[in-house]
């Protein structure tokens, strides 16, 4: 009877311990799937805006010369504004909370600094000192330093 007894006592522990390990193993793998999900979404935002910030440095270059560009201009801003809003729904897991934490302030002024230059646009048109005073590639050049950063949290 005792012996029994501290079979099923041993048979309880053991699955109790197996399912704890099992438990936390699935943890482990659900934190690392967020993590390169994150990761993903991220590095695709910094990708989508430094390209659309190049292709806006070349459009305001042009647009010096030629005011019909103004229009492509605010294509641009438009896509600028629009990936920042789908950045803005990402969640940053817990390791990667500082990185994001920056993308997010980055992200915040250039959507702001976008909308001021997009009033700018309607109210005096496209200038080359308005487009000088945005400071919108600065804050694509800063949102690009964190690339590497991020990459890292995929490994």
């Amino acid at each position: 009877m005792i012996l029994r007894k501290r079979r099923q006592t041993l048979l309880m522990t053991g699955f109790i311990a197996s399912s704890i390990l099992i438990i936390s193993a699935c943890s482990v793998v659900e934190q690392a799937n967020q993590s390169l999900s994150y990761v993903s979404g991220a590095t695709e935002y910094i990708e989508q805006v430094s390209s659309a910030g190049a292709d806006l440095q070349q459009l305001a270059t042009e647009a010096v010369n030629n005011p019909e560009v103004t229009e492509q201009i605010q294509a641009k801003i438009d896509q600028i504004q629009a990936e920042a809003s789908e950045f803005s729904q990402l969640t940053a897991p817990a390791i990667g909370e500082s990185i994001h934490e920056n993308l997010v302030s980055y992200n915040n002024q250039l959507t702001e600094v976008v909308d001021r230059f997009e009033t700018t646009i309607a109210e005096q048109g496209f200038t080359a000192e308005n487009w000088q005073n945005t400071g919108i590639p600065d804050l694509i050049n800063n949102i690009n330093s964190l690339k590497d950063p991020l990459s890292g949290l995929g490994n």
